[in-house]
């Protein structure tokens, strides 16, 4: 049976420069709709090139499949955003309205402006793509779980006066 090798946790420095290069290629992906480059990372956090590749390359969906921003276009990111948030755009609305008995109907068009609500299963898959989030995190422990000692034994004795009536 092989033994697996000790993971070393990742350094302070190396999780705030993903979380970063994850904050950027969101916010960038927000205003621009599209996937950034390498240098347009590089211009928005100030890290180095090579290290905007290597935690780029790391940043991956909940279920853990390989970066997101390679699988999906700008469009289809920009379009689960908007289901995420709510969304609202102008629409006509066309009616046959009846003149009464023996008269021919009307057609009328009446603007509106038509409003989908926050989708929360969108949200969810939003977060998951473009923060890093997963739905459980896993952690593995060394050393060994210790019982505690035996229970303490606590006596209650009541102060009772001379004459034996308790107070």
């Amino acid at each position: 049976m092989k033994k697996k090798a000790p993971t070393t946790p990742k350094r302070e420095d190396a999780l705030r420069n993903e979380a970063q290069v994850r904050k950027a290629m969101g916010a960038f992906i927000r205003k621009h709709k599209r996937p950034p480059t390498v240098q347009e990372l590089v211009q928005a956090t100030g890290l180095s090139d090579k290290t905007v590749k290597q935690h780029r390359q790391r940043i991956k969906l909940g279920d853990g499949s390989p970066n997101v921003f390679q699988q999906l276009t700008g469009d289809v990111l920009m379009a689960l955003h908007a289901r995420a948030v709510g969304y609202s755009h102008p629409a006509v609305k066309i009616l046959a309205v009846s003149q009464g008995k023996g008269e021919p109907s009307v057609v009328e068009t009446h603007d509106y402006t038509e409003y989908y609500p926050p989708d929360a299963a969108s949200a969810k898959l939003w977060l998951q793509v473009v923060e890093g989030w997963g739905e459980k995190t896993q952690h593995e422990h060394s050393g060994e779980v210790k019982a505690p000692g035996p229970p303490a034994i606590i006596q209650i004795i009541r102060h009772r006066p001379a004459d034996g009536n308790p107070e």
